[in-house]
Order: C-alpha cells, then sequence, then structure tokens
C-alpha cells in the first residue's frame, strides 16, 4: 500500500525557491490571521487578496489618510518642542495659553496645523492620544511627545499597515546592500526566554529608554529637515521605529 507523500521540511539543503516559498506562506498566514482579528472574513481576505494582486487598489495610500491627523499632531509637537518660541525658560515645551491672538499660544498651532478644525476639536483629539491635557480653564500642557494609537483599532491597523512596508522596505535595501556592515541599515533584535512577570518588568524598565531614543532620533531630523540646505533638496521620509515583542 502506497502512503501519501508528506510535505517535507524546509532545511538548509532545500533550493531557494522552496525556502522563498515556505517564507512567503507564512509572512501571508500572520497577516490574514491578524487580519481575521479585525474582523474580516477568509472570503472577504481572499478577495482582497485578489484586488491587491492585480494592482486594483486606488492610487491614493489608505493608510496615509487614517494617519494624516495623527501625523499633523505630531508635527505640532514637534514645534512645540523644537521652536525656541514655545520652550520655557528651562528649554522644555512651555505651559501654552488657549488665547486666540498671535503669538506663543496653543491656538496659534492648533490654527497652523488643523486649520480645518476647531481649537475644541484638537484639545479634545490631543487628550484622546495623551499628548496634552488642560491646565485650568485657559492653559495646556504637552505630556507626552509621542502621539499613542493605543485602543483605536483603525489608527492601529493603519499603523501596522505602515510599519510591515517600512519593515519590508529595509530588508529589501539590505538584501541588495553589499557584505560590508556599514552598507546595510541598522536591524537589531534582542530576545532572551523570560515568565511574564519579567517580561512586565523589562517593558516598565525598557519604555523610557525607547521613548529618549524616539525623541533624540526625532529631535535630529527634525532640526535637520529645517536647514536652508536641506529644504532645497528632494526629501523622502526616515526614522527610527522601534518596538516590543512578545512571542
Amino acid at each position: 500500500m502506497t502512503t501519501r507523500r508528506s510535505r517535507l521540511a524546509v532545511t538548509a539543503k532545500s533550493s531557494d525557491r522552496i525556502v522563498l516559498e515556505a517564507l512567503a506562506t507564512e509572512l501571508l498566514g500572520a497577516c490574514i490571521a491578524t487580519l481575521k482579528t479585525h474582523g474580516l472574513s477568509a472570503g472577504k481576505l481572499v478577495e482582497l487578496a485578489a484586488r491587491a494582486s492585480a494592482k486594483q487598489t486606488s492610487r491614493k495610500s489608505a493608510f496615509s489618510s487614517v494617519l494624516a491627523e495623527a501625523e499633523c499632531l505630531a508635527n505640532l509637537l514637534n514645534k512645540w518642542m523644537e521652536n525656541p518660541k514655545y520652550r520655557d525658560a528651562t528649554g522644555r515645551p512651555a505651559v501654552l495659553s488657549l488665547g486666540k491672538g498671535a503669538g506663543r499660544s496653543f491656538t496659534a498651532l492648533a490654527r497652523e496645523f488643523f486649520p480645518a478644525w476647531s481649537v475644541v476639536d484638537v484639545l479634545a483629539f490631543g487628550a484622546k492620544t495623551r499628548v496634552i491635557e488642560r491646565i485650568g480653564r485657559d492653559k495646556v500642557a504637552m505630556i507626552n511627545s509621542t502621539v499613542l494609537f493605543t485602543g483605536n483599532a483603525p489608527l492601529i491597523l493603519a499603523h501596522l499597515v505602515r510599519s510591515v512596508r517600512r519593515l519590508l522596505g529595509t530588508g529589501n535595501f539590505n538584501r541588495r546592500a553589499g557584505s560590508e556592515l556599514l552598507e546595510g541599515l541598522p536591524d537589531r533584535t534582542s530576545i532572551v526566554a523570560v515568565s511574564d512577570e519579567e517580561f512586565r518588568e523589562f517593558v516598565k524598565f525598557i519604555r523610557p529608554q525607547v521613548s529618549d531614543w524616539i525623541e533624540m532620533s526625532n529631535r535630529w531630523l527634525f532640526q535637520r529637515s529645517q536647514s536652508t540646505k536641506n529644504k532645497a533638496r528632494n526629501k523622502r521620509e526616515a526614522g527610527l521605529q522601534i518596538f516590543v515583542f512578545r512571542d
């Protein structure tokens, strides 16, 4: 009696084509599993995959549209942090007034980065993403320089799309780079098996370090982007993205 031959496991001796197909299957499987948690059925995902493969998707990026308002808020925070006009005597982001006049005020920032929004709506958006807070009736303080998406499913999925595209872009760049270490884009991972309790301690320990790295990267890039020399060049987005994972 003959039995059906089982699928062979991928090994170091497998051909490049077999390895690539196995890895592609795993990547697609991971994406499909995540999208199902957002309520998309298997049938709908097959339809969307066929549409994406046929390049029938809209030319306008969906994730860019979803994240546009969050990016406007991030730009508002950047100016609040970087422009000396909006700093206090210690060099930190100043507590701003809600006055309607010109000059250093939160109202001026809101009108610059959200011209179609009311100041009240900008305040609500900033509070929802946990970057600002009201102080009394007519003051606003920055409590976080990073716009948080936690708890907002559409923003989280849009963020995932952008993150995956960036990760794939870094991988493609490094795939074509030479063997010299400095020719590739930095891509490092730290992995150690720990208990759930130790993992929670790690998150608590590493959170401020991640925030510091992101803020340092953002300040450096923002300052360079504002230079007269840089404004004359073609620009593409660049930066540093860090996340904590738990397998």
